[in-house]
């Protein structure tokens, strides 16, 4: 039962994460490699907001929120917006070297030191025979709550229909009025701002060190190819999925004896490897014919 709280806990992070990846790729076709340093970016600044300014916690956040938002669209002016219309591959470079400036910047004021947001005494629930604590209930409904008006915006509103029709024919879509540049600068926004939720998550309920940016866009890239690049829910059932598997691979005994828990973070990476060969399309991903 613990193992299975600990892969809600974990999943919940990584479906944030994930999800602001699959925006990204489903609209503008490209790979945002630097979401893990902005999330960092979200998660530090509500640190350094509530800790260090001692705001309460609500606005530290909201804080942090903006300040993300602030970078992601700084990023997307002078990183992605003047090369993704050339060619798709030319921002996985660019954004690569936006994740470095970043982790330089990061080290530079945070420094290495782990950073807990609202550290303190927690109150822990028994789930039968598990433990968990009240924030971290919080944190797992608040994220399917976001996660669920996301998907609902997506799907049911004028706004996600605009999206898709941008997808489907850009030239048509443009022609009908639907400011495309626009339309990707604000998803491009959103995804980063799903980054500083998930940066603000892991700060509330782990600690925020410099080195953790690629570690965590890993895993959300996991996520992203095991579900299916064009699939928003495959990518957010995928990332609570692995978030499983890592607990399981290294919480029971295999043959006899414990997997080091240093070797969990591999299990992302193992998954991309087996779907790439076994489905590279992705777990719910449509299969698209090549002529």
């Amino acid at each position: 039962m613990q193992l299975l709280l600990n892969a809600l806990i974990a999943g919940s992070f990584a479906a944030l994460l994930a999800s602001g990846l699959s925006l990204v790729y489903g609209v503008l076709g490209i790979f945002n490699m630097a979401l893990g340093q902005i999330a960092l970016v979200g998660g530090l600044t509500t640190w350094w907001l509530a800790s260090v300014l001692s705001l309460p916690l609500p606005f530290a956040i909201v804080g942090g929120i903006v300040v993300t938002a602030l970078v992601t669209w700084f990023g997307f002016e002078f990183f992605v917006a003047p090369y993704y219309r050339r060619h798709r591959f030319l921002p996985l470079v660019t954004t690569i070297a936006l994740s470095m400036v970043l982790d330089g910047l990061i080290l530079a004021l945070f420094h290495e030191e782990p950073k807990t947001i609202a550290a303190g005494s927690r109150t822990l629930l028994h789930v039968g025979d598990a433990l968990m604590s009240y924030q971290q209930l919080t944190l797992i409904l608040l994220t399917i709550l976001f996660l669920a008006v996301l998907t609902w915006v997506l799907v049911a509103t004028s706004f996600g229909r605009r999206i898709r029709a941008t997808v489907q024919h850009p030239l048509a879509a443009e022609s009908l009025g639907i400011r495309s540049g626009l339309l990707h600068r604000i998803l491009f926004i959103m995804s980063g701002v799903l980054a500083g939720f998930a940066g603000i998550y892991i700060g509330i309920d782990q600690n925020l060190t410099p080195t953790i940016g690629f570690a965590i866009t890993i895993k959300a890239y996991a996520a992203l190819i095991a579900g299916g690049k064009d699939s928003l829910k495959g990518t957010i059932v995928c990332a609570y999925l692995i978030a499983l598997l890592e607990q399981l691979a290294v919480g029971i005994p295999w043959f006899g004896f414990y997997i080091p828990s240093g070797y969990q973070s591999s299990v992302a990476l193992l998954v991309i490897i087996f779907i790439l060969l076994l489905k590279p399309q992705g777990i719910f991903g449509s299969r698209t014919r090549i002529a």
